[in-house]
Order: C-alpha cells, then sequence, then structure tokens
C-alpha cells in the first residue's frame, strides 16, 4: 500500500509564529548578523536597483503573500522584522507606485532610505529572513499584484470576521 504523501504547501501566515529556539537565535544574532543598507545598493545576494515595500502588521503582509501563492522558495527578497512587526518585500526600483496610497505600507525609496538588511543565512530579530534571494539575481514581487494580494487578504479576513 502506498503512502499517502502531505501536497499541502507551506504557507507564509505559518512564519508568524516563532518557536522558542527559532526566537532565541535571532533575538541573540550577533552584530554581523544584520546591516544598515542604503536602499537600493546591492548587498548579499541582492543587486543594486531595488526599493523596499514595508508592510505593517507582518501578518497582513504575510496573509498577501500567501494570497498571491508566491512560492516559500522561490528565490524573492522577503525580510521580516520582528520588532517591528513588519514584513519587507524588495521590489523594482521605481515599482512601489500602486502601494504608496495603501494605510500601513511603507515605501523605502532608493537615495533617500536606509534598511536593516539580514547578512548570512537568516539574519537577526530586526532583519531575519523569509525567503532568500537565489544568488546573481533576485525575483522582485509585482507591486500591483501585491496590492491586489493585500486587498484581498483584507477582505477575506473582514468576511472571517463577520461570518464568526
Amino acid at each position: 500500500m502506498a503512502k499517502s504523501q502531505n501536497t499541502a504547501q507551506p504557507s507564509w501566515a505559518a512564519l508568524l509564529d516563532l518557536d522558542a529556539d527559532t526566537y532565541a537565535r535571532l533575538r541573540y544574532a550577533g552584530r554581523s548578523a544584520t546591516d544598515m543598507v542604503a536602499v537600493g545598493q546591492a548587498w548579499d545576494t541582492v543587486p543594486a536597483g531595488w526599493e523596499a515595500l514595508a508592510v505593517a502588521p507582518l501578518a497582513r503582509g504575510l496573509a498577501a503573500l500567501d494570497c498571491l501563492g508566491l512560492p516559500l522558495d522561490g528565490g524573492f527578497p522577503v525580510i521580516a522584522d520582528h520588532g517591528r512587526c513588519e514584513l519587507i518585500v524588495l521590489v523594482e526600483e521605481g515599482a512601489p507606485g500602486p502601494l504608496a496610497e495603501l494605510q500601513g505600507v511603507r515605501v523605502l525609496r532608493s537615495g533617500t532610505s536606509f534598511l536593516l538588511v539580514p547578512f548570512g543565512e537568516v539574519g537577526g530579530y530586526h532583519a531575519a529572513w523569509l525567503s532568500r534571494p537565489t544568488s546573481g539575481r533576485a525575483r522582485y514581487v509585482d507591486p500591483s499584484a501585491l496590492r491586489d494580494a493585500v486587498l484581498a487578504a483584507e477582505a477575506e479576513r473582514a468576511e472571517h470576521a463577520r461570518a464568526c
């Protein structure tokens, strides 16, 4: 008899709650785990020419990524700031316009902002990789699709609240 395989994809929302070991590893990571980088500059495996979107709260951003159906291991540069409870999504420079109007979304533009970024495999508590970019080429999230996903996730949450 063949074993049944669990075909359920892991969700981004499952990354919201840290287990005790992960919390301790991120919280007490050394100073070399993160660094401040000018938005748009190359670092680690991310090339120059990017901007960032900070989506608050973190759960809202993770729900939007689930609505988008992005794979966790797809090479999209996605960072969690557990201290500020924000999701940081990197996008191509000049692209984040559609999200600037959404409440709870900050656009970090090239040449005007700095971002605390993770170095190494994981990073630290205020800048932890949820999805690392692939070496040599970052796969950016489409800001228009992310905006639609944020709105869809909010509509789903509101519908669920009405049903309860």
